[in-house]
């Protein structure tokens, strides 16, 4: 064979297989879960300064998960009574993730050489309708001005995103996809205490109903915007909204189904030329949506000394990522075994170029693919200090400063100690008050929102 060829074989052989695979070795050192274990912790232990410092030194490194980082350090800005700055970086990483949403052809090339977390990380469905949620709920702790607009704009998004989910996966993706029906509900309650727009009211609390079904309190709620009665005079609302659970987040799990299709792809690209692949011993990797079971039912609320209710679930944070990543798990599996079918030509297309007539060679090239294929990981960026669930309660109070008391509740009984907090009751308007409960101690601080 001619030293030239020879020279370009090397180089080609360089190219797509060695430099990639000591490259990805390397990156292998520091995937994002591992980043974000530590001040994950020093949230989930109350340290949330800690928590803040630690985030806030990955976030200005930049790095193909700053979204994700940026929106866990919302979460601290928040339950430290920062709203506004919780605010600020929620708007950011929305406005990223709008534009992230357009395709970028180096970056699928790039994918298909290396594996997902080459792709610019753009949300998942169900954290894009989220941001736009905690960006209602972080208005509301403070002036509440774009608060609505915010519950507008998840609903509009909605449509946004299940009309391209129909486009990329089928009909079968139903009309309900991926929206939290606490979109609808916020609306709900922020229109009616407008006391003018009640038919937005009822609209939004007909369509929280339509989507949770089973939670009969939505049918006071919808009885109530029909008549038109905020509530009596004299009276205010308050809005208990509980964050409950540890919510989801991604692990790297194997893929055992797929290997039937790659044993295939070996056979198919090993047919059609007179050179052997490198054999299929590396598991397919992919991302899956887990999250830790609840540490309790409902938060018991206690007024002025006296019981009154509980929280009640609004929003199931876990079963909207699981859905709404099922829908998008054949594309990623399809990515996957396209990028290893990709790899296996690109380790045949270099032996064809070499000519290789040695088989110590060919087995040591197909050593070296077989590495390319096992240095892959999962893509397991995600938001990961949302809650599993979100609770709500309505009540309706005498104008007026009162005590509250929130507690842990399972099966009727408190499983924990309560949190006090005051709030300023004012006649004909909502007061809100937000609390996150990894645990059976709320995170940071009860936040209420202003009179």
């Amino acid at each position: 064979m001619p030293l030239s060829r020879v020279t370009n074989a090397f180089w080609l052989w360089r190219a797509i297989v060695i430099v990639p695979c000591c490259l990805l070795t390397l990156a292998a050192c520091s995937t994002h879960s591992q980043r974000l274990i530590v001040p994950r912790q020093s949230f989930y232990t109350n340290d949330l300064p800690q928590a803040q410092t630690q985030l806030a030194k990955l976030a200005s490194k930049g790095g193909g998960d700053a979204q994700v980082v940026e929106l866990d350090l919302a979460i601290v800005d928040l339950l430290q009574g920062n709203p506004a700055g919780a605010e600020k970086r929620l708007r950011e990483v929305r406005d990223q993730f709008d534009h992230l949403e357009q395709k970028s052809l180096t970056e699928a090339t790039l994918s298909l050489m290396t594996d997902d977390r080459r792709r610019a990380y753009s949300g998942e469905d169900y954290e894009k309708l989220l941001i736009r949620v905690f960006l209602s709920l972080a208005s509301l702790m403070q002036d509440g001005v774009d608060a609505e607009s915010y519950a507008l704009q998840a609903l509009d998004k909605h449509e946004q995103l299940r009309i391209a989910a129909q486009e990329r996966w089928g009909n079968s993706i139903p009309e309900t996809y991926c929206v939290p029906a606490v979109a609808p509900y916020l609306r709900g309650l922020m229109s009616e205490a407008s006391m003018s727009n009640y038919d937005d009211a009822l609209r939004g609390y007909t369509q929280a109903a339509a989507l949770l079904p089973e939670a009969t309190f939505l049918q006071a709620d919808m009885e109530r915007a029909a008549h038109g009665v905020h509530s009596p005079p004299g009276h205010g609302v308050v809005v208990v909204i509980a964050m409950v659970g540890r919510g989801p987040y991604k692990i790297e799990v194997e893929e055992i189904a797929s290997q039937e299709a790659l044993l295939i792809a070996d056979r198919i690209v090993s047919a059609v030329g007179q050179y052997s692949v490198p054999p299929t011993l590396a598991p397919i990797k992919i991302p899956q949506i887990v999250s830790p079971a609840k540490p309790f039912d409902l938060v018991g609320v206690e007024v002025d000394g006296q019981p009154v209710s509980t929280t009640l679930p609004i929003t199931d944070v876990h079963r909207l990522a699981s859905e709404t990543f099922a829908a998008k798990l054949p594309e990623v599996m399809a990515r996957t075994v396209a990028r290893r079918v990709v790899k296996k030509g690109a380790v045949y297309a270099a032996k064809d170029q070499m000519n290789l007539n040695s088989s110590l060679t060919s087995l040591a090239m197909d050593a070296a693919g077989v590495l390319w294929e096992a240095t892959e990981s999962a893509d397991t960026r995600c938001w990961g200090l949302l809650p599993r669930e979100i609770q709500v309660l309505r009540l309706g109070l005498p104008a007026g400063a009162h005590q509250l008391n929130l507690e842990p509740v399972t099966q009727g009984r408190p499983v924990g100690a309560g949190t006090m907090c005051q709030v300023s009751v004012v006649d004909g308007r909502n007061t809100y008050v937000l609390s996150y409960w990894p645990e059976t101690r709320p995170i940071g601080q009860i936040l209420v929102s202003r009179p």
